[in-house]
Parts: C-alpha cells; sequence; structure tokens
C-alpha cells in the first residue's frame, strides 16, 4: 500500500511543469494527513450512505402524532373519507350521507386535461412526457425528480434567502397529496406547520409514495383528496358543486378548469363566488371594494393557471387567448353559481334510504364515513317537485292565522301502479326544521279503512246492492272503560237510516253501515283481507301480503297489529301511510298485489353491484271483478260523493276516497289514475288535537259552522296535484268495466 502510495505521488509530481534547474522532491511523509485524508472520505461516503438510507429507505420515524409508524400501505386501501350519494331515477342526486362530501374517481374518469392543468400549476415535472419542454433546466430537472423536485428545493431556498415572494413554492404534488392523505394522523401536516421537521417528514413520504405507487394513483388520489371549499372535497363534487356538472358525463371548458385548480391553492382566496356583504354593515363599502379587489386577483390566477397549461404545450394559443378571463368585466358577479349540497326536498326520502341502509346491517360509519354507496331509487324528481311545491303552498294555506302550537303538518305518497314504485314522498313540511317522518306516523286512517271491509264484502259475494242496516249499534264498554257510541259524520243532509244499499257507505262514507257489514261479515274476514292487500299495522314496519317485512325502522321489532274489534272497521288502529297506499294500488291494478319499490340499487365507490331489488312478484289476493267494483265506487265518490266538490271537472279520470278520523284529529284522501296513486294526510303531531276549519275554507263555503274533512281539507291538494302532473302528461281513461260500473251507480243515485 505504501508503495502503491509512492508511486501515485511520483506520478503525479512527474506530470507537473519541470521548471528549469528547479526540481522537486517527496516531502517527508506526514501520516496525519494521510490518515485525516481517508477519514475525510470515509466520513463522506457514510454521510452519503447515511443520508440516502434515511431519506430513501428508512421509514421508522415516519410516524403519527401517537407515536405509531405510519402505514404506507393506506393508498392501496383507498382509505379516505367518502361519501354516500342518493340518486333519483333518473341519476339525479337526491341526497348525500357524509362526514366529509366526496365522490372519489377513478383516474381514467377524470379528463386528462384536468389532470394536465393540476399538474402545470402545481407540479409541471410530475409528467415528464409534457408536450413542452422549453428550456435547459428542464432537460436537467427532470430526471432529477424522484418524487420531490431538488430544482425547485434549491429555487425556494434562494428565493427565502433572497426574500423573493414571487417566486413559486417546492410543495410538490406528491407532497401535498402525503399531507392530505394523512393529515388525520399527523397534526403538523393537518395545520400546515412552518417547520423544517415538517417538510422533511413530507418530503420522504412523498419519495416513499412515489416509489411504491404509479403517478396515475397518486394524481388519482391527490383529484379526489383536495378540499375546494364551499364543503366539497375532491373534484368530482367541486364540479357538481361550482357548475352543476357530473364530471364523468360533462365537458368542463377551460375556465372551469382554471378556476378549479386556483382553489387548490387557496378555495377561500380564490374563490369564484363574489361575496356580497351585508348592504346594512356600515363597512359595506369597504368590504364591497375588498371583495372586487379579491376577485380581480382571483382572475389574475385564473390566467395565470392557462399561462402554465399553455406553456406546458397542453392547450394551444387560441385555446388560451379565448379562455383568458378578462378584467375590464363585472368584477362584482360570482362566476359560479353555487347547487346545494343537500335538498330538503327530498330529506324524508333520503331518510328513510338511511334507515333501509341501516336495516340491513349497515352502520353509520359505513354509510357516512368509509362507504361511498350509491344507492339508486325510484324517485321521479319532476313528480316529486310538484308533489313537494303543492303540498307547501297547501300548508301555508291551511295553518294561516294560526300560532306554532296549532299548525298542521303531514305526508304524502305518489306510487306507480303498473310497478309499485314509490315516485314521490314526504314526511312533513321541513325536514331541515322537523326531522320527524310522519310518512310512517301510525295514525287513525279514519273513513280512509272502509274500502278494505267493503272489499271483503264483495270478495264473500255481496254486491253494490244488497242491503246493510245504516242504524245504530246498541253502545258498547271498550277496554278502557269508556262507552263507545259510534255515529255517522253529521251531513246536511244524511242519508236514510234503516236498509240501504250497500254501495252508499262508500259513496258518503257512513260509520253505521260500515260497522253492521264488518259485523255480518265478520272482522276475521276483514282481517284477513287487509293482510292481503299488505295492512298489518306493526309500527315502523312495511309488510307485504305474506307478511314478510319489506321495510322496518332500526330497533323497531313487529308488535301491535289491527285489533279485531269493531272500532277498527272504521279506521280505529293505527296504520302509516305507506301500506294503505300500497293496498289501495292493488285496486288499480286488478286485484294484483306487488310490494312497494324504492331502492332499486346499491353500488359501491367504483360501481360494483352491492345489492339489487328482485322485481316484485306479482300476486291475486282479491279477484279483479272487485278490484273494478272497488274503483267503480271510488269514481262515484268524485261525482256526487264525499270528493265531489274538489274534482269537480277535473279533466284526469281519478278514483278516490276521503278520510276523516275521529274528532277530527286527521284528514286524509286516497286518490288515482290508472297510472299512479296519491295518498296525503294531515293532522297535528299531538294526536290529542282535534283539527279545526281553516278560516279560507270557511270564507270560501260560506258555512263557518261546517265541519272539518278530509275532501274538504285535503281534496284541493290532491286535485292541483293531480292537474300539474297531467298538465303535460296524456290522459288516460280506466277500464270499460270500472267505468260502467261508476255509470250503473250514478243512473240510481242521480
Amino acid at each position: 500500500m505504501r508503495d502503491t502510495t509512492k508511486k501515485v505521488i511520483r506520478a503525479f509530481l512527474d506530470s507537473l511543469p519541470k521548471g528549469k534547474g528547479k526540481k522537486y522532491k517527496v516531502s517527508k511523509r506526514r501520516p496525519f494527513l494521510r490518515y485525516t485524508l481517508w477519514a475525510f472520505i470515509v466520513l463522506c461516503v457514510i454521510l452519503i450512505a447515511g443520508g440516502y438510507y434515511y431519506i430513501f429507505q428508512y421509514t421508522g420515524d415516519l410516524v403519527d402524532d401517537n407515536g405509531q409508524v405510519l402505514d404506507l400501505t393506506k393508498p392501496e386501501k383507498n382509505y379516505y373519507k367518502k361519501s354516500s350519494t342518493v340518486y333519483a331515477n333518473n341519476g339525479e342526486i337526491t341526497g348525500r350521507f357524509f362526514e366529509e362530501v366526496r365522490d372519489p374517481l377513478k383516474s381514467e374518469e377524470i379528463p386528462d386535461i384536468v389532470k394536465h392543468a393540476f399538474m402545470s400549476a402545481e407540479d409541471k415535472r410530475f409528467n415528464q412526457d409534457r408536450p413542452n419542454k422549453l428550456f435547459l433546466i428542464d432537460q436537467v430537472c427532470d430526471p432529477l425528480y424522484v418524487g420531490i423536485d431538488p430544482c425547485a428545493i434549491v429555487r425556494a431556498g434562494l428565493g427565502r434567502v433572497m426574500r423573493a415572494h414571487n417566486l413559486s413554492g417546492a410543495s410538490n404534488i406528491p407532497q401535498q397529496y402525503v399531507r392530505l392523505y394523512y393529515g388525520d394522523e399527523v397534526k403538523a401536516f393537518r395545520d400546515r406547520e412552518h417547520s423544517y421537521w415538517r417538510k422533511l417528514k413530507e418530503a420522504k413520504l412523498a419519495i416513499q409514495m412515489t416509489r411504491r405507487y404509479s403517478k396515475d394513483k397518486i394524481i388519482e388520489d391527490f383529484l379526489n383528496l383536495i378540499y375546494f371549499g364551499r364543503g366539497v372535497n375532491g373534484i368530482a363534487e367541486a364540479c357538481q358543486r361550482y357548475f352543476g356538472k357530473d364530471i364523468r358525463k360533462d365537458k368542463l371548458t377551460l375556465q372551469e378548469i382554471a378556476i378549479l385548480v386556483s382553489m387548490n391553492k387557496s378555495p377561500s382566496k380564490y374563490s369564484p363566488i363574489f361575496i356580497e356583504p351585508d348592504k346594512s354593515d356600515e363597512n359595506y363599502k369597504s368590504k364591497h371594494d375588498k371583495e372586487i379587489v379579491r376577485m380581480s386577483f382571483t382572475r389574475d390566477r385564473y390566467n395565470w393557471v392557462l399561462g402554465r397549461m399553455r406553456e406546458d404545450g397542453y392547450i394551444s394559443e387560441q385555446d388560451y387567448k379565448s379562455s383568458l378571463f378578462k378584467k375590464d368585466e363585472d368584477l362584482d358577479i360570482s362566476l359560479a353559481k353555487l347547487r346545494p349540497i343537500k335538498n330538503p326536498t327530498y330529506g324524508y326520502g333520503n331518510r328513510i334510504v338511511k334507515e333501509f341502509l341501516m336495516g340491513q346491517g349497515r352502520t353509520e360509519k359505513e354509510i357516512s364515513n368509509n362507504g361511498g354507496l350509491k344507492i339508486y331509487t325510484t324517485i321521479d324528481p319532476v313528480i316529486q317537485k310538484i308533489a313537494s311545491e303543492e303540498f307547501e303552498k297547501h300548508l301555508e294555506y291551511v295553518n294561516a292565522e294560526k300560532g306554532p302550537d296549532d299548525r298542521l303538518d303531514g305526508a304524502f305518497i305518489v306510487m306507480e301502479i303498473k310497478t309499485g314504485n314509490i315516485l314521490a314522498l314526504s314526511g312533513g313540511h321541513n325536514f331541515d326544521v322537523t326531522q320527524y317522518n310522519r310518512v310512517f306516523a301510525t295514525r287513525s286512517p279514519g273513513s280512509g279503512f272502509k274500502p278494505l271491509v267493503y272489499a271483503a264484502a264483495l270478495e264473500q259475494g255481496k254486491d253494490y246492492f244488497d242491503k246493510v242496516c245504516n242504524c245504530p249499534l246498541p253502545p258498547m264498554r271498550q277496554a278502557n272503560g269508556k262507552i263507545w257510541a259510534p255515529r255517522n259524520f253529521p251531513d246536511k243532509n244524511p242519508q236514510a237510516t234503516g236498509y240501504i244499499d250497500l254501495a252508499r257507505g262508500v259513496i258518503w262514507s257512513l260509520n253505521l253501515e260500515t260497522l253492521n257489514l264488518a259485523r255480518s261479515i265478520g272482522m276475521e274476514s276483514v282481517i284477513k283481507t287487509s293482510h292481503n292487500l299488505g295492512v298489518w299495522e306493526n309500527p315502523g314496519i312495511v309488510r307485504d301480503s305474506d307478511g314478510n317485512i319489506w321495510f322496518k325502522k332500526p330497533k323497531y321489532g313487529i308488535r301491535g297489529g289491527i285489533e279485531p274489534t269493531l272500532p277498527s272497521a272504521i279506521g280505529a288502529s293505527g296504520v302509516n301511510l305507506i301500506e294503505l297506499a300500497n293496498a289501495y294500488s292493488v285496486f288499480y291494478r286488478n286485484g294484483r298485489y306487488i310490494h312497494p319499490t324504492f331502492i332499486k340499487e346499491i353500488r359501491d365507490t367504483y360501481g360494483n353491484l352491492l345489492f339489487k331489488t328482485e322485481t316484485p312478484k306479482e300476486k291475486q289476493v282479491i279477484s279483479e271483478q272487485t278490484a273494478e267494483k272497488m274503483l267503480g265506487l271510488m269514481r262515484v265518490v268524485t261525482k256526487i260523493g264525499t270528493a265531489k266538490i274538489s274534482m269537480r271537472n277535473i279533466e284526469q279520470q281519478v278514483a278516490c276516497k276521503t278520510g276523516t278520523s275521529n274528532g277530527p284529529k286527521d284528514v286524509s284522501i286516497w286518490c288515482g289514475t290508472p297510472e299512479i296513486f296519491i295518498g296525503i294526510r294531515l293532522g297535528h303531531d299531538d294526536f290529542s288535537k282535534i283539527i279545526e276549519l281553516p278560516e279560507y275554507m270557511k270564507k270560501v263555503s260560506g258555512d263557518s259552522e261546517m265541519q272539518p274533512t278530509g275532501g274538504w281539507i285535503v281534496g284541493s291538494l290532491v286535485r292541483k296535484i293531480i292537474d300539474r302532473i297531467y298538465t303535460d302528461r296524456p290522459k288516460i281513461e280506466f277500464s270499460e268495466n270500472v267505468e260502467n260500473y261508476k255509470q250503473l251507480l250514478l243512473e240510481r243515485y242521480q
């Protein structure tokens, strides 16, 4: 070794220029210099190797705030918060269940132009295949990119030293990605702590992520994780929130893309929404001017993004110029329009969806946090909008001049006859005010239950003109000790006492005739027919005609049921809106039962099928003749019976039955066309309160002593809904048999 060293030094000296007469000689060996040199070389190698190992290999110090090593496989599980989304039958979003509003996309669902825009603005070297590499520095720096950008780090460092704040930062896409992904576990990431330790930890994680995952995976997750302000996370929800667009189907403009990219830097500073200050604020002018300035700088940022896209070759010069945001335009106008995250119109329907999911065994966390479910319902947005609007307006009318404790509330449901699909529903006047879902309230249907009694009688062979006693029953003592002595509704033109036609009991809703009919055929027959029609009267539960549970609210079990006593024949037992409406639809379906359908299918975040409702099987539960005769009766109700005033001169044919419970405490109407059926019920949430006739109805009728009924209070509401639905929809007629039965009855009673 010594000889070799000596030879190297001699060769070096011999290579030096020789001066005239000047001689060189090897200096006297100094061992400490040689050892120092070797120690320095070894130290450099150790430092370089150790630094490489620490930066690129060692992950033991990548821990969360509890000291636990971070799970670097977390991205493989797509472990970010995902909201579940509810859709109408046309694909329109009707609701979300969320802790964070996010609809994750697959990489192939994100347009390339969107990915490239974010790369241009945040990390141009992330895509080393970009069309333009204009500068020599790109050729030098691109190969050095390893999840961190050394050139950007040097540039940012120089900028800090020189206090050149206009230079861009060094936080590239992988670094932002890990900050977003592990923000819940590392407070320094979440708070964007200004420390070298945080930046070092961030850089190390970025390197690990880049080594483990493809850039396609990183950009996919990155765009799903970004918070875009206004309560939404991820590019998909941002497109919906600001532009009302589905990124999977709708094309974004370059201006919209520039806005979204800019908001990643600061969703509040670069928001496209102009925030108009309160004009009553004494500082209105200064706040207004400040917002004008913000919008001006915001447009500068948008144009900067477009410029970067042009520079990197992702858009042409022509596209750039045509998409620029002009500074001479009004700066006090928003560049986007916010769409609601939640639509209260669908609030009660979405509550049923959530209860259905929980009934399947899904947890709140799975539904609102990490499930990312896509739930497709049968709701028809057009019909839902019509019914909700008319329902809200009608409640304003009936509650006019009433105090908050005396206001009526209620529920409605619209069903498709052919399929049993629920097209619209609401369980109250405002889901944001009260989430109590009155669709499932077990209330007395009153006269609304009577058609089930008459259907049972027709099934036993009775007919329209068979005689039934419309006469008082002897007083009966109830289980609570009170005496029950029923009577007919006080009508100014009452039906004759004594034996009268069976048909009159439905047309004019007679209590006494119905009770005598139920007693003659037996309550067992009434209950059996009710069960066949899907009416069981179990609180919080809907069962089909075989007794199978179709829907149940969480923590509910089978209890209650139709009381086998005479009061049940005129609606004394509680029943929910869905099961009675579906029972009526059997009459419109020629006696065939189909259980209701509300949720068609459930898919996971990426569209994989998790649940699909089987096509309901039809079951003949009453004869076709009985069904047609019941519809004939209900058609006559709209001509000369309890619904004649509200249905006068209606263009679309309808068959209806009104309902008024004892008191009255509830009023309802059950009304349908050959295509759709509508059930509506109004009443006080406090069942002890009695409904009073609204003031405007007293004026319209000219009779201040008139008694509240379903026909008067609810009839006009269902009429308006049907008129609006059939404004642009072809009118449809009932079958010839039904119309013949109607005509037969009208000829007898007119």
